[in-house]
């Protein structure tokens, strides 16, 4: 088998069969060798060892550093550790960029691929309609009627409901460097937090600071999201349009479909309005705009349904109104 077979191989089962970059990316983050553990997944370290003719601690060494680079992960079942390969690519991108000892040829391959290969798979993803890998979750204070939150669509809640909590740098910020918003400011919870802490990646934190991560998340204008299910998430990121890897694609027509907008949607009362411009400013999307005169335009079309303009309306003009059923959040 040629060297970058098995870094195709590898690339396909990302679904990036056709990359040109996806395998030099593997081949940035593992040797060969290390390439071909990877490909056999998933497995536990036994049946690896016995596959490449190693004992189960040399297996053991390998997994780890491959756990450490962040392209190998593990399931406990039963007390039986087995591990397996990147689901997609967004995590593949994820833990690869939080890996600390990343050379920055490897950063340098993942920016190239944002800007050239990216947009083309979220067209994809829009075209034929899979499920949005992210969603946004609403801002609680904004919403109308606040009882009317979901506990998985309430970022405190979820926060207050986690088995542990860690925060990490926003990985697309790291990697893009287009703003000066805040770095540390990924919440992952649940799995998530487990899986950074023990990477080194994460520091673990209490929900106080959680919630002051929170707050200055939603000052500096960034958008929480979360993993688009109903389930039991692991992460709530708070991220720009800039620089985020699915943010950043959610106003084009042809990508839009990676990222599901929250069940509300602005509601501005004009009666209350004084054109101060501060929702113009703050909105991620540019849903809303001032007209000549002072006129207040809101395209309700193009909300995510954050809530970032009415959490910082002074008079209250503008309210986040349930417009989607509960059934919009896939089970």
């Amino acid at each position: 088998m040629d060297r970058m077979d098995v870094y195709r191989e590898l690339s396909k089962k990302l679904l990036m069969e056709h990359s040109k970059l996806m395998p030099k990316i593997w081949e940035t983050v593992c040797s060969p060798d290390e390439a071909a553990v990877i490909n056999a997944l998933p497995a536990t370290a036994e049946e690896l060892a016995g596959r490449f003719g190693k004992t189960e601690e040399e297996m053991l060494a390998v997994l780890d550093s491959l756990f450490h680079k962040g392209v190998v992960f593990e399931a406990v079942r039963n007390g039986v550790t087995t591990y397996r390969m990147p689901r997609h690519v967004i995590q593949f991108h994820d833990a690869t960029i939080l890996w600390k000892e990343a050379p920055q040829a490897l950063m340098d391959l993942w920016v190239e691929f944002t800007e050239t290969e990216y947009p083309g798979l979220l067209e994809l993803v829009t075209q034929i309609k899979m499920p949005s890998f992210m969603r946004v979750i609403p801002i609680g204070e904004s919403i109308a009627v606040k009882n009317q939150v979901l506990a998985h669509e309430d970022a405190l809640k979820m926060l207050e409901s986690a088995n542990s909590i860690a925060v990490t740098d926003c990985v697309c910020r790291k990697l893009m460097k287009k703003c000066d918003a805040p770095l540390q400011v990924c919440l992952q919870i649940n799995r998530g937090a487990e899986y950074n802490i023990r990477r080194g990646t994460g520091r673990r934190i209490d929900i106080s600071e959680a919630r002051e991560i929170l707050e200055r998340s939603r000052k500096a204008g960034l958008v929480p999201m979360t993993e688009n299910t109903t389930g039991r998430s692991n992460v709530i990121c708070n991220c720009c349009t800039c620089c985020c890897v699915v943010l950043g694609y959610a106003t084009d027509e042809k990508t839009k479909g990676v990222l599901a907008p929250s069940r509300y949607q602005a509601h501005l009362d004009r009666e209350s309005c004084t054109s101060c411009g501060l929702c113009e400013d703050i909105c991620p999307v540019n849903a809303v705009s001032t007209g000549p005169g002072d006129d207040v335009s809101l395209r309700t079309e193009a909300c995510i349904g954050c809530g970032l303009c009415a959490s910082v309306c002074p008079t209250g003009a503008i309210t986040l109104i349930e417009i989607r059923p509960a059934e919009f959040i896939p089970a």
